[in-house]
């Protein structure tokens, strides 16, 4: 009944991680997917608004050029009527008692521009008024007019908009001449397109954003199930590896009663001893995964922990021919499990003293952090010196069965796992691991 009990229980804790893990999944592409299609969207939006508006621009600065160059009589009523021959010489029609500048020579005109563009004018001598045109308009008075275009003058400004109304100046001698132009009908249409340019895009997004949460279940259902089956297999396996390893133990040290140890029953057991291991951390981590570590929280002294648990390694730094040095701050406190700290010196120890360089100092610190991000956590730091820094990204020696040794040689004995077991357990606990290098020194730093 336990075994069934544990297994039930294990089932089910696989199947919620599972569950987590798709949900996770979702969401980053979900995410992903919704990012790329609003960066998309706002290109296009914005593209198409900007280049609506520079069209706007470019057909009311048209009419502007139209007017100045008929002289501030856009259709000649202001203004007597010119002999035809300097008409044309001019680039002018003399048309009855009216004068018209050629509309062919500006760009977007047509022959009923002139007639519903409303305009008017104001020139200033010194700053000063001295004439107001607003016949070609209604909706501004001449005091209004005076208003613009005095305060347009007393900022230095030449040229763009000023509400509904786009200018620009001409300065003839002492004489300077603002002309405004009603843009309304343009400027309306304009915030019109990009209202509804925004509306429609807005209601795209949406669509997709339902079309991408339905599609990824199905995207991410296979990484899923194969997530699902490779955690399955690693409990599974590993706990199948465990019955004959057990045999095999058992059975060298009968051959060791009957025939005496010798140097082949000395490397069974140590390479026995060295799968067990492998496989008893390759259990933690999947359930680690699982959510299922069964840590026990307490508040412990952290200080007294990492002295006992580092303990034992002065002798085995000795051993493999280096020392180990330790800096423990004392009366540090942690809300921890006792045996997952204790198996993180170990591992970090037991990593340092097999890859640390010949007749180097292993140095272990222990501290509580005061400031910066990391203020209110202890660290624990492991620093030794190594042959050569491994190259590329050195958080990669945190991966499952990642090594710097790329012929996995069997002198050290490592299998790559340790350190992945360091993470787990420092992301537990809330905090963190992290591995930085400096010339051929090398320092691991967790956080609690």
């Amino acid at each position: 009944m336990t075994e069934q009990f544990r297994a039930a229980s294990s089932g089910a804790g696989r199947a919620n991680a599972v569950d987590a893990l798709g949900r996770r999944l979702r969401r980053k592409f979900i995410l992903v997917a919704m990012g790329a299609v609003t960066v998309v969207l706002t290109l296009i939006i914005a593209g198409i608004n900007i280049v609506n508006y520079s069209h706007v621009c470019k057909m009311v600065d048209a009419r502007l050029d139209y007017i100045v160059a008929g002289k501030g009589g856009i259709d000649g009523e202001d203004e007597p009527a010119n002999d035809l021959s300097q008409d044309m010489g001019a680039g002018k029609v003399a048309a009855g008692n009216r004068e018209v500048v050629r509309v062919g020579h500006f760009e977007g005109m047509t022959a009923e521009s002139p007639f519903d563009t409303r305009y008017f004018t104001v020139t200033l001598v010194d700053g000063q008024v001295v004439d107001v045109n607003t016949a070609r308009i209604a909706a501004v008075g001449a005091k209004h007019a005076v208003r613009i275009a005095a305060g347009l003058y007393s900022k230095g400004l030449t040229s763009g908009f000023s509400g509904n109304y786009r200018y620009t100046v001409t300065v003839q001698g002492d004489e300077t001449t603002y002309v405004f132009v009603d843009c309304s009908r343009e400027l309306a249409s304009f915030h019109s397109f990009l209202s509804a340019s925004v509306a429609i895009s807005c209601n795209g997004w949406l669509a997709v954003l339902a079309i991408v949460t339905v599609a990824s279940g199905a995207v991410i259902r296979p990484m899923v199930e194969s997530y699902s089956k490779q955690k399955r297999f690693i409990t599974d396996a590993s706990h199948e590896i465990k019955t004959p390893l057990a045999v095999i133990d058992a059975a060298n040290e009968v051959q060791e009663i009957e025939s005496g140890e010798s140097e082949w029953t000395q490397s069974i057991h140590e390479q026995v001893a060295r799968l067990t291991a492998l496989t008893e951390r390759l259990v933690f981590l999947a359930r680690m995964d699982e959510g299922s570590a069964g840590f026990t929280m307490t508040s412990i002294d952290l200080s007294e922990s990492v002295d006992k648990a580092a303990a034992p390694f002065e002798s085995v730094a000795v051993s493999r021919g280096k020392r180990l040095s330790t800096s423990i701050a004392s009366g540090v406190r942690a809300h921890a499990d006792t045996a997952a700290v204790a198996q993180v010196v170990e591992l970090l120890l037991d990593n340092a003293t097999r890859y640390a360089s010949e007749d180097s100092v292993i140095e272990l610190s222990l501290r509580a952090a005061s400031r910066g991000r990391g203020k209110g956590a202890a660290e624990l730091v492991v620093s030794n010196a190594v042959d050569e820094l491994p190259e590329g990204d050195l958080d990669r020696l945190f991966d499952r069965f990642y090594r710097a040794d790329v012929s996995r040689s069997s002198k050290t004995g490592g299998s790559g796992v340790g350190l992945s077991v360091v993470r787990a357990i420092a992301e537990a606990h809330g905090g963190s691991a992290s591995v930085c290098g400096h010339g051929n020194q090398i320092t691991f730093t967790v956080r609690l």
